[in-house]
């Protein structure tokens, strides 16, 4: 009777096999150890702060490398890949899934849009088309420049009669302006580090503090500290506020950072509220049609990959909508467009 000799398998053919565990397996544990790190000492190391800027990005590939690790039966990998999925579930999975957000609240309806214009000086028009499309009672605008102020100025009188603006000649990264459908009863706007307006409009007889908010990006020397000063200039000025309030802006934060942490502790994140998704706004993808319209960049390559830009409010208000609006008129920011009902 023959016999069958069983032939070894080729290490060769195991080289694949045993790349791609040292990967999840490498993988699996700098994310973990991250996810550890950020727990027991936080921020104060500023390579937490830096990885906390990206942290999203950390751990969505778990959504993938999990499944991988459980078809190959490896349990030390899956072991080491769980905990990255495990933290995007309790930070993400609500954004996919469906909430009780009401289509209608009672209260006053309040619009607000809040748009980084990038420093735009000229070519105005697709920015300008931008905000009348939004069509929001409110428009918050960060890094404002001269000549957009003075188009807002002009080319939106009509549509937006009560406009502050803060515009910087020569540095417009600081500019900061507002529209207003609401009359601006008081505006005023400093700088800590890079730039803060507040302003109090009144909504249908209720004095609603309003304020828009820009500080610096942190990967810059000191940027984190310079970030989490003026988030608590910020918050300080806030909390003094004996009616109702909006923070909105680009904050240069994501929301795996401490600073977003100081704010939603306080104040709901209208996105995460009523949003779908991931809500990334930057860097938007800036088409390029050979118009001269926009110079094309490196950013005209990558997708959103951040959430930057925020609208908070205190407990006066409840988000029926939050989106990120589509068009980025020329800016590498996609606008923040989120409907509100003001209880009064």
């Amino acid at each position: 009777m023959a016999t069958t000799t069983l032939q070894p398998v080729s290490p060769w053919r195991r080289i694949p096999l045993n790349m791609a565990l040292a990967l999840l397996n490498a993988y699996g544990a700098s994310v973990t150890i991250f996810l550890v790190a950020r727990v027991l000492v936080g921020e104060r190391w500023q390579i937490i702060a830096l990885f906390n800027s990206g942290a999203h990005l950390l751990l969505l590939p778990s959504i993938l490398l999990l499944p991988l690790a459980v078809l190959l039966r490896r349990g030390a990998t899956i072991a080491l890949v769980t905990p990255p999925l495990v933290a995007f579930l309790l930070s993400y999975a609500v954004m996919f899934m469906p909430r009780n957000v009401p289509t209608v609240a009672a209260g006053e309806p309040l619009a607000v849009l809040t748009y980084n214009l990038k420093s735009q000086a000229d070519d105005l028009d697709a920015a300008l088309d931008t905000i009348l499309d939004a069509d929001a009672d409110v428009v918050a605008l960060q890094e404002l420049s001269q000549p957009m102020a003075d188009a807002l100025a002009t080319a939106l009188a009509d549509a937006y009669p009560y406009q502050a603006h803060h515009a910087m000649p020569g540095n417009p990264i600081p500019g900061q302006g507002l529209l207003s459908r609401y009359p601006i009863v008081t505006d005023a706007y400093w700088r800590v580090n890079l730039a803060m307006q507040r302003v109090t409009l009144d909504v249908a007889g209720t004095t609603v503090a309003l304020y828009n908010a820009h500080p610096p990006q942190p990967i810059s020397q000191n940027g984190f500290a310079m970030r989490a000063e003026d988030i608590s200039d910020l918050l300080a000025r806030a909390g003094r506020e004996t009616g109702p309030v909006i923070l909105m802006g680009d904050f240069n934060m994501s929301d795996q950072s401490e600073d977003y942490g100081r704010l939603s502790g306080v104040y709901q994140d209208a996105y995460h509220a009523a949003g779908w998704g991931m809500g990334f706004t930057f860097p938007a993808t800036v088409p390029y049609f050979g118009s001269g319209r926009y110079a094309p960049s490196f950013f005209s390559l990558v997708p959103p990959l951040i959430r930057l830009d925020y609208v908070f409010h205190d407990s006066a208000f409840t988000t029926v909508d939050a989106q990120v609006w589509p068009e980025s008129g020329g800016s590498d920011h996609l606008p923040l467009y989120v409907e509100l009902a003001l209880h009064g």
